[in-house]
């Protein structure tokens, strides 16, 4: 890495734009990582993500899922250099190099993550991602090093007051994440099905329903009959509205079953803003 080729990147845009536009500072192709690395196709912001690591892919999903955040920019970079090497200087440790240069590194975020209060305010926040072996399994120095760097990022959002936390992976709901991955395959379905007058009817009908005492497929096989919509329509539907709010469960407590019952029930709240849950809880 020259300064030269950090200038390039930047001049061609990387670590700009908003939502569709924007562009990581880093793309999988370009780092050696230890983990599996991945390039997702977005349901919230129709571009391509570029991850570093399986606990990057399932935050995303989480990220993905609440529907206060309207912006999700990973690998998001500290600029400028001279900015975080005085930060490294102002708490007495190295700032980070390239590999056999003296050239220091443009240090990343993994999220930068837009969502709206709950007053209808636009804010930022900002999360790196680990898993808490990096830690546990590591000697004194890595562990140290480690935080020297966190530290530096810490204090680059601390200055620009947005709010920055570090998510550790094992504090996601196992139970949760493989509801949401499953759910997110209904994120986006056919324009024909979510229509107001179909999710109108089915939800009335999930509010008529002792769903808790019936098998989740012939609680949906019943939905079918009374709202005259095929039954591959309306799970299809069923699941739409539950990863986007319209229809509430309980998604942490068990995997969602088909054919055990599922206590599901319509949402009380805007379907338009609901509160940034995910980037509280789980940081």
């Amino acid at each position: 890495m020259t300064q030269s080729k950090i200038d390039k990147k930047i001049k061609s845009g990387r670590g700009s734009g908003v939502r569709d536009s924007y562009k990581p500072w880093i793309k999988v192709w370009e780092i050696k990582s230890k983990g599996v690395s991945h390039m997702i196709a977005g349901v919230k912001i129709f571009r391509t993500h570029h991850l570093l690591s399986n606990a990057e892919r399932d935050y995303l999903t989480v990220l993905e899922h609440d529907a206060s955040i309207i912006d999700i920019r990973e690998q998001y970079p500290l600029l400028t250099q001279a900015e975080t090497q005085a930060i490294a200087s102002s708490i007495n440790c190295r700032h980070p190099v390239y590999p056999g240069t003296q050239i220091p590194v443009v240090m990343t975020t993994d999220f930068l993550i837009t969502f709206l209060d709950p007053s209808g305010e636009t804010r930022l926040a900002a999360r790196s991602v680990k898993y808490r072996k990096e830690f546990e399994q590591a000697d004194l120095h890595v562990r140290n090093r480690i935080a020297e760097k966190l530290a530096i990022e810490e204090k680059y959002w601390s200055m620009r007051g947005v709010d920055w936390k570090l998510v550790l992976h094992e504090n996601l709901s196992k139970i949760r994440l493989a509801n949401l991955r499953v759910l997110r395959t209904y994120a986006n379905i056919h324009p024909s099905l979510p229509t107001e007058k179909n999710i109108g009817n089915l939800l009335e009908y999930i509010a008529g329903s002792k769903t808790d005492q019936i098998p989740l497929k012939a609680l949906l096989e019943k939905a079918s009959r009374d709202i005259y919509i095929d039954y591959m329509s309306v799970k299809r539907l069923f699941h739409h509205l539950l990863w986007i709010g319209r229809l509430e469960s309980d998604i942490t407590s068990k995997i969602i079953s088909l054919s055990q019952p599922l206590h599901v029930w319509p949402s009380h709240r805007s379907a338009a803003l609901s509160p940034p849950t995910e980037v509280s809880h789980h940081a």
